[in-house]
Formats: structure tokens, sequence, C-alpha cells
């Protein structure tokens, strides 16, 4: 039987010792684990009324017809910038659009129109059939190389609902995307959809609609019946900006905003040297986005009440004038003091 010398043995032992540390080495290199969520947050938008649950502490960036949530503040930075040098992370991103604004009317033709857009930031992959706020839809899947090492891989999915189309886009960095693919399907799922639009009978066809749109522009935004519509009229002397949003079918229920210089003038003194271009019934003091505004009641003809709204910013003047159907003013005038304690001035 063979025996091993005394002096062999320290160094048997040194070996294993170095393998046993090699050993716990490679075995404690292990793959990037999925995320473990314990609690969500419900983001319901009190606008346009759609919902969604997103991971709690996550970072949340809402803007005028989308939401954007990221897995943290430097993806976010990363998603903005892809070259930056980010390699991880995810973002969530729903929004909506309107037929107007894109051009089209049906599914088929958004589908190649985003379809167009993803191939300008990637590859277009797979397209087929999906769900998204249980209404049927496309999902098309999308990569973009960003450098050596790094691609964003990403899948978006579309719908169409009451001339509107809803988008959500899941997106992730390397192995993010698909070891977050769990919180992608549990924000999928809890996705609701405003409610749809119920047809209006011919008696509610002139009324103002409780369902509300928003404007958002360079000088403020504003809440207004959806079935209103805005227009620009050509601006008149000095005016800097002009919009008139209106009833679709009642031309004399409207509002005209108007902004124009204050040249150094305060409110008071804006009102002064305008109330008596209308011919004022009554005039009052009020507030319009936390700020200091007056306003007055006047009848611009038969049949036709209205309200001239006034309010300084920024040496800047924002007057509103409201006019209304009178045999109609019960349903208009708390629609219109909805779109004027709506209005927020940039």
């Amino acid at each position: 039987m063979m025996h091993l010398s005394k002096r062999w043995i320290p160094t048997i032992i040194l070996l294993g010792v170095v393998s046993l540390g090699i050993a716990v080495t490679f075995t404690s290199c292990s793959k990037p684990q999925a995320p473990v969520i314990k609690e969500w947050v419900v983001y319901q938008d009190p606008f346009y009324g759609f919902e969604l649950q997103y991971p709690k502490g996550w970072l949340v960036n809402a803007e005028t017809n989308r939401i954007k949530i990221y897995s943290s503040q430097e993806a976010a930075a990363w998603f903005f910038d892809p070259s930056s040098g980010g390699k991880n992370g995810v973002e969530i991103l729903f929004g909506f659009e309107n037929f107007a604004s894109t051009g089209v009317s049906n599914i088929d033709a958004y589908d190649a129109q985003t379809k167009d857009k993803l191939a300008g930031i990637g590859a277009v992959g797979a397209d087929r059939p999906a769900t998204l706020g249980k209404e049927p839809g496309h999902e098309i899947s999308y990569t973009s190389k960003i450098a050596k090492g790094v691609t964003i891989f990403g899948r978006r999915l579309i719908t169409v609902r009451d001339s509107v189309f809803y988008y959500v886009n899941l997106a992730g960095f390397n192995d993010d995307y698909q070891l977050y693919g769990s919180v992608f399907d549990t924000v999928l799922a809890s996705i609701r959809l405003p409610k749809p639009k119920v047809p209006m009978n011919k008696v509610d066809e002139d009324k103002p609609s409780t369902e509300l749109s928003k404007y958002a522009g360079e000088f403020f935004e504003i809440q207004y019946p959806s079935n209103f519509e805005y227009t620009f009229p050509p601006k008149k002397g000095e005016t800097i900006f002009s919009m008139n949003i209106h009833h679709n079918l009642r031309q004399d229920c409207a509002v005209q905003i108007d902004v124009l210089p204050a040249k150094k003038l305060n409110v008071a003194k804006v009102f002064d040297q305008n109330k008596d271009k209308f011919k004022p019934k009554s005039t009052s003091d009020t507030k319009i986005d936390g700020l200091d505004a007056k306003y007055l009641t006047y009848l611009p003809e038969p049949k036709v009440g209205g309200r001239a709204y006034f309010v300084v910013k920024d040496d800047k003047v924002y007057r509103l004038v409201v006019t209304w159907y009178q045999p109609m003013a019960s349903d208009y005038t708390p629609a219109f003091d909805k779109a004027i304690s709506s209005l927020k001035i940039k």
C-alpha cells in the first residue's frame, strides 16, 4: 500500500484549499436574477380616464397624451440618450393619438405607420395579433443596436377605440428585457382604457359633452368638452396668439382666447381699459390659475349670454371671452366654468 511522505502533505492541503477557492469563485458567479416586485401603484389619469399599474418606487413622467415609466432615474437618462453608456433598465410607455393627428383612421394603416416609426430606431421584427385594454390589436417587436454589447429590445402593442389609437411600448436594455418579462405582463394586464363613448341622442347633440379633451400649447393648457373643437383665427393688431374653442354644432357657444402684450399694466388697469368695449351688465373679481383676475358679464346679441375674463402673467394679458345660447345657459355655463378653472398659464 502506497503512503505519502510527510513533506508532501502540506502541499496537497494547500492545493486543496486553492481548488476549493476556485470552486467557490465559479459557483458564486450567477446569472442576473429577475426583480422581485413587492408593491404596485395604480396610476389613474384624471383627464383622460385610463389607468395602469406599475412597480412602487419607479420613476413616472406624465406628459400630454402619454406617460413614461422607468425602473430608475439612470434608466430614464439612458433611454433619453441610449448612446450615453447605459446597459440596463427598462421603459414602459403608454400613450394615445386621435385619427386627426395621425392622418389615418384604421388599425391596419396605423400598424404600417407604427412600423415605419420603429424602423427609424432599429430592426422591426414580428407582427402578431394582440390585446390591449381588452381591445384586439397588434403587437410589433423590434431591436435597436446601440453599441457593442448594448441592445435595446422592445415591443409595441396598438389598438383603437372611439376614433383614438392607443399604444404601449415595453423596452429594456440587454438581458433586462427578458428579466422584466413578468413585470411587463402585469402592467399589460392592468391597463384600462377610457370608457367607450355613449352615442348621444338628438336632444343631447346640442349640449356640451361631460367628457373632456385637453389642449396644451406654448402659452397655456385648458380642458374643454370633447364635442367641441378648436381653431386658430388670424391674429389682429398686437395679438400674440388667438384660439377659438367652440361646439361643433353651435357656433354661438364658444371660448375665444387671446394673448396680448400687457405693456407693464396690472390686471386692474387692463380691465379698466377694456371693459367699456363690452358694455358690461356686471363686473367681479375672481382667480384664474391662482392669479388675480377680473371678469364682466354682457349680452353680445339677443339670446346670447357672455362673459369676458382678464388675467395678467409675465407681462401678457390673457383675455377669455365666453358666449353661450341663453336658452341653454344651464347646460353651458357649468361646462365653461370647468374650462376656465382648468386653465393653466405657462
